[in-house]
């Protein structure tokens, strides 16, 4: 029999293999529970203890804990991940039953990979391991896209690795903005290197759109020949509200200080906006997308999200993208959208709030890097030959490609200083 390529006479199966299969469980293994997302490692050992499911949210709102699956509390059958009856109920209950400390577990996949010299061979990719016993045979490193295609990966044997080492962390992070003001806040030594710049190869246009927006049938609610837009937002509290996490900035950051600018007697910190009490109802969408169905399907009067990671799936207005993306523009979901705006095609919403925000970094630990590597990462990230990769920025006229970026957005990368993102700072 084989599974995913693999014959089930071999006992070798990889992380990569495992990782988005479907899990059942339940007395009578029908029951479906989520689908793989990472996998656990042995502190001391070279073998995995298990992996963890992600459980989907319910009603793309409620966050529902992830489950951990030991090694020896599984089967795969026909091509899906059966858990058994017996199996822990959690990480901690195995780690116990195992002498172990949660807490001391590895997730080997994206840790860094150094030799006893300190020189990087990229970061842990793809694990190979006894689907029975949990024993590491080798894995793979990964550089990254551009760096696989040029100098391919390393296949490392598990009996080369020595040991872990704790606190390495990351040297290099593409985030947001608001992601990587908090990474700052924590270590000064976190600073931007570059940022996709605007279609012109400059920084004047490298951002995006934070929007709150209402169903269309709502919007004249929301109109005020006062304002220079021609709408405002001084109706929208005790509406229900969703935004897309705490932690996004267009989707949460970036509206509530244009709430609390508009409400300044009412609201004195972005926290006090995340529960009930300015709104009625606080949802948030754990996505872009899941906020702005929140909207569609009447779950939200209002949600914040960007444009840029929704207007795939949507009719977008005919103009510049700073005229659309304005108050009182109005959008249609695709009549053949996709999930998860298959059940709302062909709803409209308006925006009545849009601000700019910047385009997030790539930024570098300083204090992991030094300034000549940082020069050359530089070099080579701002230079044509990094523009025109395909495995990161496709063409405008070319879908479905994999790409992280699209040239109809972007020229590439440009480098970007520290004192760029002091508007993000501002909003605090």
């Amino acid at each position: 029999m084989l599974y995913k390529g693999i014959s089930m006479a071999s006992k070798l199966i990889t992380t990569h293999e495992l990782t988005g299969t479907r899990v059942l469980g339940g007395k009578k293994g029908t029951k479906r529970i989520g689908k793989i997302r990472r996998f656990v490692f042995h502190p001391k050992e070279k073998r995995v203890i298990g992996f963890v499911v992600k459980r989907p949210d319910l009603l793309w709102m409620f966050h529902r804990a992830d489950v951990f699956v030991p090694i020896d509390g599984y089967d795969l059958v026909d091509g899906r991940v059966i858990i058994r009856p017996d199996a822990a109920a959690s990480g901690k209950a195995y780690c116990k039953k195992e002498g172990l400390n949660w807490d001391d577990c590895v997730l080997w996949v994206g840790l860094p990979v150094m030799s006893e010299d300190g020189e990087s061979y990229g970061i842990v990719g793809n694990v190979t391991f006894n689907r029975l016993t949990g024993t590491v045979d080798c894995f793979e490193t990964d550089n990254g896209a551009t760096s696989n295609a040029l100098l391919g990966k390393r296949t490392i044997p598990a009996d080369m690795v020595r040991g872990f080492k704790r606190g390495m962390g990351a040297a290099l992070a593409n985030m947001g903005a608001e992601g990587f003001i908090q990474a700052q806040k924590k270590n000064s030594k976190v600073l931007p290197l570059v940022t996709t710049s605007d279609t012109d190869g400059k920084l004047d246009g490298a951002k995006y759109y934070s929007r709150i927006c209402v169903p269309e049938a709502e919007m004249s609610t929301y109109a005020d020949s006062a304002e220079e837009t021609g709408y405002s937002i001084k109706n929208i509290k005790g509406k229900r509200m969703s935004f897309v996490s705490a932690t996004s900035t267009s989707g949460f950051k970036v509206p509530c200080s244009a709430i609390m600018k508009a409400f300044p007697d009412d609201v004195k910190s972005s926290d006090e906006l995340s529960t009930p009490g300015f709104f009625s109802q606080v949802l948030f969408g754990n996505s872009h997308p899941g906020s702005a169905v929140n909207l569609l399907q009447g779950d939200a009067d209002a949600a914040a999200f960007d444009d840029v990671d929704v207007d795939t799936y949507l009719d977008v207005p005919e103009g510049e993208r700073d005229a659309v993306n304005a108050a009182g523009s109005v959008y249609s979901v695709k009549a053949d959208a996709p999930q998860p705006f298959d059940r709302v095609q062909g709803k409209k919403f308006g925006i009545i709030q849009s601000t700019p925000v910047l385009n997030g970094p790539i930024a570098v630990n300083t204090e992991k890097v030094p300034q000549e590597i940082i020069d050359k990462l530089v070099k080579g990230l701002t230079s044509k030959e990094t523009s025109e990769d395909e495995l990161l920025f496709a063409p405008e006229d070319k879908e479905g490609n994999g790409a992280v970026w699209s040239l109809g957005d972007t020229a590439g990368f440009i480098a970007v200083e520290d004192s760029w993102y002091d508007p993000i700072r501002a909003l605090d």
